[in-house]
C-alpha cells in the first residue's frame, strides 16, 4: 500500500515538473516574440539603439535565428557602426550564403565606405542569384560608375532599364552617362522617355538643359531651366547656365539679373564674374565689365584664366588703355599661347608703341602659328610696317 502511494505521488510530481517546464518554455517563447515585436516597432520609429537592446535578449536565447541577426545588423548599419553590422551580416551568410538581404546590405556598406571592389563582389552575387531583378543591376551600375567604368555602368543600367522601364532614377543615370560620353542621340532618347513619365522631374529637366547646351540650342536651355525654377529650384550651377544662355540669346539684362542673383547669395565663382564681365561689355558698361573681369582673375584657378585676362584686355583696348591691355594680353599668353592672343597683343602693341619693331615681332610670331583667321590682315600689316621701319631708318 505504501509503495503504491509513493509511486502515485512520484508520477504526479513528474507530471507537475514536466508541465512546469512546458509552461516556462512557453513563457520564454512569448517573451522572445514580444521583445522582437517591440524591437520592430522601435525600428519603425528610428529608435535603433533601443531596438538593439531588445534584440540582444532575443539573440542570447537563439543565436542562430536569421531574423534576429538581420535586425541587429540593420540597427548597427543605421547607427553607422559598420564593422559591427558586417559581423552580423556575415553570421547570416554563414547560415544562408544566398540571403539576399545580407548580400545587398553588405554591398551597400562597402559602397558607402568607398570599398567599391568589395561592394561589386556582393552585388554581382545578387545577379547570379536572380537575373530578373532590376534593383540588382542598378546597384551594379552605381558601383561600376564609382570605379570609373562608365561603359560597364551603361550596360548594367540598360539592363535595369529593360527590366523596369518606369524607374526614373535609372533613366536619369543613363542620361548622365550618355552626356558624359557625348552620345547625344541616346541622351535625348532617355530624356524623352523620362519626361513622358514625369515631365516635372528636376533631374531630367537639368539633363535636358545640359543636352541642349551641348547642341548650342540656347532657347531650349533657357526653357528647361526656367521650368525647373518655376518648380521652386534655385540651383546656382543651373542658374548660371541660364544666365549664359541669355548672353548667347543677346538678352543681357536677363543674363545680368540671374548672374547678379548668384553674387548676392554669396555663391559666386570666377565663372560668374567672367560671364558678368561679358554681359556688361555687351552693354558697353565698361567700368562694371572691368570690375567683374578683375574679380574673375582674382578668384581664378581654372584653365580659363587666359580667357579672363584676354577679355579684360579687350575692354581696356576699347577704353584706349593700351598699356594695361598689353600687360593682360601678355598674362593671357602665359596661360595659353594661342594664335588669337598673339594677334591681339600684336595689334595692341601696334596701336600703343611708336617703335613698330615690337608689333612686327608679334605679327610675325602670329604668322608662324599657321592660324588663318587674321592671316590676310597680318600679312598686309607686316608689309606696311617693314616699309615704315625702312623709311624711318
Amino acid at each position: 500500500m505504501f509503495v503504491k502511494v509513493t509511486q502515485k505521488w512520484g508520477i504526479l510530481l513528474l507530471l507537475f515538473w514536466s508541465l512546469s517546464g512546458v509552461a516556462q518554455e512557453s513563457d520564454s517563447t512569448t517573451d522572445l516574440s514580444r521583445n522582437y515585436q517591440q524591437a520592430l516597432e522601435l525600428i519603425n520609429q528610428f529608435q535603433f539603439d533601443k531596438a538593439q537592446t531588445l534584440l540582444s535578449t532575443c539573440y542570447i536565447k537563439d543565436p542562430e535565428n536569421v531574423d534576429y541577426l538581420l535586425k541587429i545588423a540593420y540597427c548597427n548599419q543605421q547607427s553607422g557602426r559598420y564593422p559591427d553590422a558586417l559581423i552580423f551580416y556575415n553570421k547570416v551568410l554563414k547560415i544562408d550564403s544566398l540571403n539576399t538581404t545580407a548580400l545587398s546590405s553588405t554591398g551597400s556598406i562597402y559602397e558607402r565606405t568607398s570599398n567599391y571592389r568589395e561592394a561589386a563582389k556582393y552585388y554581382r552575387e545578387l545577379i547570379r542569384i536572380d537575373t530578373s531583378n532590376a534593383y540588382y543591376y542598378k546597384r551594379n551600375g552605381y558601383v561600376a560608375l564609382r570605379m570609373n567604368k562608365p561603359l560597364q555602368s551603361v550596360i548594367y543600367f540598360l539592363r535595369a532599364h529593360g527590366l523596369n522601364e518606369a524607374d526614373i532614377e535609372t533613366i536619369d543615370q543613363l542620361c548622365d552617362l550618355y552626356l558624359a560620353l557625348n552620345d547625344l542621340k541616346s541622351a535625348e532618347l532617355m530624356v524623352k522617355r523620362g519626361r513622358a513619365i514625369d515631365p516635372n522631374n528636376l533631374a531630367l529637366l537639368y539633363n535636358n538643359a545640359r543636352l541642349e547646351q551641348k547642341r548650342k540650342n540656347h532657347e531650349e536651355v533657357a526653357g528647361a531651366i526656367r521650368r525647373a525654377m518655376e518648380l521652386g529650384d534655385t540651383s546656382d550651377y543651373y542658374q548660371m547656365m541660364l544666365g549664359v544662355a541669355y548672353i548667347y540669346l543677346d538678352s543681357m539684362d536677363q543674363a545680368i539679373g540671374h548672374l547678379e542673383a548668384i553674387v548676392d547669395r554669396g555663391q559666386d565663382s570666377e565663372y560668374t564674374h567672367h560671364y558678368l564681365g561679358l554681359a556688361y561689355r555687351a552693354k558697353d558698361e565698361h567700368a562694371k565689365s572691368i570690375a567683374h573681369f578683375e574679380q574673375a582673375i582674382e578668384l581664378g584657378v581654372s584653365e580659363k584664366m587666359s580667357d579672363f585676362q584676354a577679355d579684360l584686355a579687350s575692354v581696356l583696348v576699347e577704353e584706349n588703355n593700351y598699356r594695361a591691355a598689353i600687360d593682360h594680353y601678355r598674362e593671357a599668353l602665359k596661360y595659353d599661347p594661342s594664335a588669337e592672343h598673339i594677334f591681339h597683343l600684336a595689334r595692341t602693341c601696334d596701336q600703343y608703341y611708336k617703335d613698330k619693331k615690337i608689333a612686327l615681332k608679334y605679327y610675325e610670331q602670329y604668322l608662324n602659328t599657321k592660324n588663318q583667321k587674321f592671316r590676310e590682315y597680318t600679312e598686309q600689316r607686316i608689309k606696311q610696317l617693314k616699309e615704315f621701319i625702312h623709311f624711318s631708318n
